[in-house]
């Protein structure tokens, strides 16, 4: 399987980038793709990406057989006891393209967006409060409240849309720590899009996944993704990486 990867990443219209995104390949594995959308600033961005690879060689060396939805929900919870000391947060999401292109491993922690490819466009869920019904109650169940559209652990403290969330260590009682994890079949035509929202909409008022697609069907790379929203403009950082699958 040939894959064709592009990615890109701007600031937009912040005065700061935190954003952080990790392209990898695994000798004789695949690809393990990661975007880090942080928030409140960089930090725990910033040290999920510096030990994504690491965490993956230290869990999988630990294995017999590689169960790759066991080993990035392993690294997902690395991931979790490396930032839990940080006043920032960052949603995360991991993919992993198996070597020979028939299968994608996604686990998704927030609502950094992941778009597959394969007899449709596939949509990864959004741990966001304001457009997930279900998020949202499961938050308050374990003794959070909402307010114009935030999660809030107490009054005098700080809110998020996210209701699942890495850092973030003043709501850690009430954001959860799990991902979702998921396997989608790939084949030759198909693509994996792993992005930040500032891609699509941070008001997550809209979901452009069929746009989206569109224009990555029509040809367009990461780099283009990442200008289209720009021009929007989105209000956002921005981060895309892209692999397209051929034979």
């Amino acid at each position: 399987m040939k894959f064709d990867m592009t990615h890109a990443s701007e600031k937009g219209k912040r005065a700061y980038q935190e954003d952080r995104y990790v392209v990898y390949w695994v000798p004789d594995e695949g690809y393990l793709l990661a975007v880090f959308d942080g928030h409140g600033g960089p930090e725990a961005a910033q040290i999920c990406s510096e030990n994504l690879v690491p965490l993956y060689y230290e869990i999988r060396n630990k294995v017999l057989v590689a169960n790759l939805g066991n080993i990035i929900l392993g690294v997902f919870r690395g991931l979790h006891e490396k930032t839990k000391h940080c006043g920032s947060g960052c949603a995360a999401s991991i993919a992993f393209i198996k070597e020979d292109g028939s299968e994608v491993i996604v686990g998704i922690l927030g609502d950094a967006p992941v778009l597959v490819k394969n007899d449709g466009i596939w949509t990864s869920p959004e741990h966001n409060v304001r457009s997930n019904l279900a998020e949202a109650e499961a938050a308050k169940e374990r003794g959070g409240f909402i307010a114009d559209g935030y999660l809030f652990q107490s009054f005098s403290g700080g809110g998020l849309q996210m209701s699942r969330a890495l850092g973030d260590v003043s709501l850690d009682k009430v954001l959860s720590r799990e991902p979702e994890i998921f396997h989608l079949p790939t084949k030759a035509g198909d693509w994996v899009l792993v992005a930040s929202d500032g891609l699509f909409d941070p008001s997550h008022a809209t979901h452009p996944s069929v746009s989206i697609g569109l224009m990555i069907d029509q040809g367009a790379d990461a780099k283009a993704l990442v200008q289209n929203a720009l021009d929007v403009p989105t209000h956002d950082n921005v981060t895309a990486i892209l692999v397209k699958l051929s034979e």
